[in-house]
């Protein structure tokens, strides 16, 4: 299968991002299943030959990465896998004078392998599911062999050492695995474990119940709590591999099958006439992207928290000396405050696009593109300020330019941590509300000076109002424009835009 249409709207989108500041990934390609070799040629003349999307391209070992199957004979449908030749022409088996006589890669109607070109101008790496052994040989932790995950539904995987189901490339740990879970077909989910395995089911097949390590206590829908994940990624952390293979941000489909018929599978513990493979429910399915409801983003925040474990992070850059603001809407003296807090450009775009079962997904909310900000620390006051991509829209529009603080960095207090939300009342164009968070709701606690024109604004609040005193100081904030709601952090990351994205929040750090 190839993803033409879907890669020409993908990339571009890519690299329309990436010139406008963004940071984006980088792309490799994965064939295993059915013509592999067919599939890999194509890939390679018309998108590697062609020199397609050449700077989105992800090097390993010098060259373009490629991940292909190794024995292309066999894949999980089957063995003797046929691979059509496209460049297969009649002539080069018989005519002498042929440019291309004699040469397998013309002559043969079916590939018997991969071609010289492919061979030499990729990093190959043999990527399959962590089996113990596949097509005949042992697999998991063998040298070259990648997996996208570890079958510890195999009592022969789950004994082996972590460490020794790390792929290794010339002796060294080269790639480990972190998956949220497994298969439903193997009873593998979210919340199964090495020492206790996967939990007792209820009615609707999610687990009872259960002890989350990490947490030191027992939880209610402990499939959003990352179990299985965490087990991964301390194994991978631990292995300190050159590679982490992070599967997988979504599958989309929840492939429901059927045995031979009047036949059953054992399937949740049971007798069934169908069974699903990878995407069941909340508990079985491998995906870290965010969900509406349930623990919504939860995964893709344990991801990023790991991810900085792994890779590290940059140091939180400092704010030093005092910083006098004049607010009047001039913002000239914001030029020689180097510090920002840049957030993604151009993440206000609509949607209107059809989705299951003839639903059509819209949201129109996306308005002012905040794309950076910053801080100043004067003798009295802490000022912000805060840019967009396009003119700002009137202060009268709902939820407009909200700026949510966290003066204490402390989760446990406040509305979600934060202390004070500033914008939430505007009085007029040049004088805005302060709101603090006492006993479950926010009462007005200042009105402090405001002004906006064309693309920025500017406020300043007292720093005895937030708590801010002394020649040192930190505190988190966050802006946000166009939420529907203030009902939970999650709000943040449906609607409108935020700045830093979804629960994320920056840090400002300032001594005198």
């Amino acid at each position: 299968v190839r993803y033409w249409d879907e890669w020409d709207v993908l990339f571009p989108t890519m690299q329309k991002m990436k010139a406008e500041g963004n940071k984006v990934p980088q792309f490799c390609f994965w064939s295993f299943n059915g013509p592999s070799i067919t599939v890999v040629q194509d890939l390679y003349e018309k998108v590697y030959k062609a020199e397609k999307y050449k700077d989105l391209w992800f090097y390993w070992d010098g060259k373009p990465l490629l991940l292909y199957n190794a024995t292309p004979s066999v894949d999980a449908n089957g063995k003797d896998i046929k691979h059509p030749n496209p460049n297969y022409d009649p002539a080069a088996k018989t005519d002498p004078n042929h440019p291309h006589y004699g040469d397998p890669e013309y002559a043969e109607e079916f590939y018997q392998d991969y071609t010289r070109a492919v061979k030499e101008f990729f990093t190959l790496r043999n990527m399959w599911w962590g089996y113990y052994k596949w097509a005949g040989e042992r697999f998991i932790g063998m040298e070259g062999n990648w997996s996208f995950g570890y079958d510890l539904g195999d009592e022969r995987v789950r004994n082996m050492d972590p460490m020794d189901l790390v792929s290794r490339h010339n002796g060294v740990r080269e790639e480990a695995a972190v998956t949220p879970a497994q298969h439903s077909s193997s009873l593998t989910g979210k919340s199964w474990s090495r020492a206790h395995g996967q939990p007792e089911l209820n009615e609707y097949d999610l687990p009872v119940p259960t002890h989350v390590p990490w947490l030191g206590k027992t939880v209610e829908n402990p499939e959003g709590y990352g179990i299985y994940f965490q087990e991964r990624w301390d194994e991978a952390l631990a292995a300190n591999p050159q590679f982490l293979y992070i599967n997988d941000w979504n599958e989309w489909t929840a492939g429901k099958y059927q045995p031979e018929e009047g036949k059953t599978f054992d399937f949740m513990r049971r007798k069934s006439p169908f069974f699903f493979v990878d995407q069941y429910n909340s508990e079985f399915n491998r995906g870290i992207h965010p969900m509406k409801g349930g623990y919504t983003d939860n995964y893709y925040m344990q991801m990023a928290q790991n991810l900085r474990r792994y890779r590290g992070a940059r140091p939180i850059p400092e704010l030093s000396g005092l910083k006098e603001i004049a607010v009047d809407g001039e913002f000239d003296d914001w030029k020689d405050v180097a510090v920002e807090y840049r957030d993604t450009a151009g993440d206000i775009f609509h949607r209107n696009y059809k989705g299951y079962a003839g639903l059509v997904y819209t949201n129109d909310s996306g308005r002012n593109d905040i794309i950076t900000g910053k801080v100043a620390v004067g003798a009295d006051t802490v000022s912000f300020y805060a840019e967009t991509a396009g003119d700002l829209t009137p202060h009268t529009d709902s939820n407009w330019m909200l700026l949510l603080i966290d003066a204490d960095r402390n989760h446990d207090t406040g509305w979600h941590g934060y202390d004070f939300l500033v914008n939430s009342q505007v009085v007029d164009e040049k004088t805005s509300t302060v709101m603090r968070y006492a006993d479950g709701a926010w009462t007005e606690a200042a009105r402090v000076p405001l002004r906006y024109a064309g693309k920025a604004l500017e406020l300043a609040i007292p720093r005895e109002l937030l708590g801010l005193a002394g020649d040192a100081l930190s505190f988190d904030f966050k802006w946000a424009d166009n939420p529907a709601d203030l009902e939970s952090s999650i709000s943040f990351c449906l609607n409108g835009d935020t700045a830093p994205n979804r629960r994320f929040n920056y840090r400002c750090v300032w001594k005198r």
